[in-house]
């Protein structure tokens, strides 16, 4: 068995020099960027208009199902991911080799998305598609504990909402500029995805996990203490307890009318199926904007002050306000300052949320390292769970009273609702 060679920018305990963190966090930045492009450009735009090629008049319950499948595979695949990440011995160490794997499958799947002639065979190629991006994303995730020390964790935690914003709007633009184009918007977004993965495992290695004296605890997989690891004690851990409830409603707020963005625009807004999808990559753009002028400064501002909730709190108030805009603008004008806000308010969640979350984890309290990457993809399933959750609340609500403000109107209460949910935690300011 041959001695672990450390990796070059790995120091002690996992930290990084910073040169190596400037160049982590770009990476991550760009990793969000491509497993967000995947998720906007296909569940935004390219699944919407396959399903309403296939069955027009069924549109709104085939999405649901659809985007309901590929979420709940999610709720399982991000925290067997992390767990058996957290386990992995390699030379390539912990994460490569799911990163790796996860952005291979995932492009992949997605070459072979718009060859799918059946609603059932849609569900299921996307399903393998968000199966190998939730592998990349709990792998990549760890990381962020794994080598940024806490204070540092604001800024990288902005870097990844802003690849997260970026990666909405790339996703966005390319799929609402060639959906009329065949199989294009899907190779460029699996090319996209496999050059960023390949790039980023080989400028930030991770440190080797075999030999005499490994670079991290070594901790085996058990089947029994992951199924355990699901549950944690709300009574023992309020604060991660908290943390999970406020992200399940933000998310559950937001996710409602952006799953269906391109369906509000046909039938909501009134625009033609080519008009549609042109201003959903401009309204990419808009949200891009939005992000850029809050995610950078508010992940900096929350290190510097060392606060991190007063940021939760009025990014709620500001994306309440972008989901009353449509209610009262029903145009494109109105769907466009509804985007900037958005983009406004979601960009200062993002930037504030992962670092929130880090320090709130088990595993912290405990003093242990070695659990983080199960313990984010647990909480990993306040994104998930609400993701799938939401297309299929949204079609109910939108069945029940026949059109699509019902879906702003409960997106307000959740995002009001998840800041109050943050107010309770004791252990982050």
């Amino acid at each position: 068995m041959t001695r672990a060679i450390p990796s070059p920018t790995v120091v002690d305990e996992g930290e990084v020099r910073p040169s190596g963190l400037r160049r982590l966090s770009f990476g991550l930045l760009m990793v969000y960027v491509a497993i967000l492009a995947i998720n906007s450009g296909g569940l935004g735009i390219l699944i919407p208009d396959l399903i309403s090629r296939l069955d027009e008049a069924a549109k709104v319950g085939n999405l649901a199902i659809v985007s309901t499948v590929g979420f709940l595979a999610n709720v399982f695949a991000q925290p067997i991911a992390g767990a058996l990440s957290d386990a992995t011995r390699s030379r390539f160490g912990r994460r490569t080799p799911w990163m790796v794997g996860g952005g291979l499958a995932a492009a992949g799947f997605m070459i072979g998305l718009p060859m799918a002639g059946s609603v059932v065979t849609v569900a299921l190629v996307w399903l393998a598609v968000q199966l190998g991006v939730n592998a990349l994303q709990a792998a990549a995730t760890a990381l962020v504990p794994d080598r940024f020390p806490p204070a540092k964790r604001g800024g990288v935690s902005g870097m990844v909402g802003l690849g997260i914003t970026i990666g909405n709007a790339v996703g966005a633009i390319v799929a609402g500029t060639f959906a009329a184009q065949g199989a294009l918007p899907y190779l460029v977004l699996a090319l996209l995805m496999v050059v960023v993965v390949g790039s980023f495992v080989l400028v930030n290695r991770d440190a080797p996990s075999l030999g005499s004296a490994p670079a991290v605890e070594r901790v085996p997989f058990s089947l029994k203490a992951f199924l355990k690891g699901f549950w944690v004690s709300p009574r023992r851990h309020p604060d991660f307890a908290w943390a999970f409830a406020s992200r399940f409603l933000m998310v559950i707020g937001f996710y409602g009318a952006q799953t269906y963005g391109l369906y509000i625009l046909r039938d909501y807004v009134g625009l033609s199926d080519t008009e549609s999808t042109a201003v959903a990559a401009q309204i990419g753009v808009v949200l891009l904007v939005g992000v850029l002028l809050s995610a950078l400064a508010s992940g900096w501002l929350s290190d510097k002050v060392g606060r991190r909730k007063p940021f939760i709190v009025w990014s709620s108030a500001v994306m309440a306000v972008a989901l009353a805009v449509p209610l009262f603008v029903p145009t494109v004008t109105g769907v466009m300052i509804y985007s900037l806000l958005l983009g406004l308010g979601f960009g200062t969640y993002i930037s504030i949320d992962l670092a929130l979350m880090t320090e709130v984890l088990p595993a912290k309290a405990a003093g242990a390292r070695s659990t983080a990457g199960r313990d984010l993809a647990v909480l990993g399933l306040a994104t998930t769970l609400p993701q799938a959750l939401s297309p299929s609340i949204a079609a109910a609500l939108v069945g029940l009273t026949g059109g699509y403000p019902v879906v702003f109107v409960s997106g307000i209460v959740f995002v009001i609702v998840g800041a109050i949910a943050v107010l309770p935690i004791k252990s982050v300011r």
